[in-house]
């Protein structure tokens, strides 16, 4: 589905696409870098039909790929912008993936109103260093030389991860410094209230990073500031893309979580 600006000065509004219109609460899906709310198409249908699910493509991304430059706060903002038109009462649970899981996060420290609760998995921070201006050069040139491998041999070395072929017009070097080396670097969030499951794979992986568990560590340390509930797991056989890789296993973390119930097994805490 996509939607209009409502006026020529206003930002357009993110394309989206909603599944079960008539779900009791919304869950909001925010997918990574460089690829797009189709990230999700393998957790969706693993999701009780009990939630209203909104997924956009963020700022330069997918069919939201002319909203440029892509910057954290414009994509929370329009994120939160999504919410307050489409979702149930005007407040989501929000699920965040990698670069996703910076915007969730943001989303639940400056709209704290819109968040009913959080579950970020791969949240990483990157400070800036003598290589940060060639690190745009290497993601473009890596995301053409994984789009060469078969298909088959990156299930293998990832554990069954479905990883699809980066879409080369979305994967500009544009794209890929405004993502790697913003004009103003992301930084720690402050504290937020809602309570926030974060997860941190247990598995490295050369496609397409490893999880740090000491940022989720001091995530959760920020958290749990306004919410003594947030935590932080890993999850030993898991690998960054893992709502790729186990999709099932993905959308029943989340639903245990927004439901208060124990998560499924395998998880350890940090």
């Amino acid at each position: 589905m996509a939607l209009s600006p409502g006026n020529e000065d206003a930002p357009p509004d993110l394309w989206f696409t909603t599944f079960n219109p008539a779900g009791s609460s919304t869950v909001v899906l925010i997918h990574g870098a460089l690829v797009s709310g189709l990230y999700w198409d393998l957790v969706c249908p693993h999701l009780p039909s009990s939630y209203h699910l909104l997924v956009p493509d963020l700022p330069g991304h997918g069919r939201s790929r002319a909203i440029t430059p892509f910057t954290v706060d414009v994509s929370t903002r329009l994120i939160a912008k999504l919410i307050r038109a489409h979702a149930v009462n005007g407040v989501a649970h929000i699920i965040g993936h990698s670069l996703g899981a910076q915007i969730a996060i943001r989303l639940a420290a400056t709209e704290p109103s819109l968040v009913s609760s959080v579950f970020v998995s791969g949240f990483e921070m990157f400070p800036r260093t003598a290589l940060t201006p060639y690190i745009p050069y290497a993601a473009w040139t890596v995301s053409r030389l994984e789009n060469c491998i078969p298909r088959s041999w990156v299930r293998w070395a990832m554990d069954g991860a479905d990883l699809p072929r980066t879409d080369p017009e979305t994967c500009t070097l544009d794209l890929c410094r405004q993502l790697v080396s913003p004009e103003s670097p992301t930084q720690w969030p402050a504290p937020w209230p809602a309570r926030t499951l974060i997860v941190a794979a247990g598995k490295g992986g050369f496609i397409p990073t490893s999880d740090h568990p000491h940022d989720a560590l001091r995530l959760m340390q920020i958290g749990r500031e306004l919410n003594p509930e947030t935590i932080a797991y890993t999850h030993p056989q898991m690998r960054h893309p893992w709502n790729r890789q186990a999709p099932q296993l993905f959308a029943e973390t989340a639903e245990a979580w927004f439901e208060g119930r124990e998560l499924p097994e395998g998880f350890v805490k940090l």
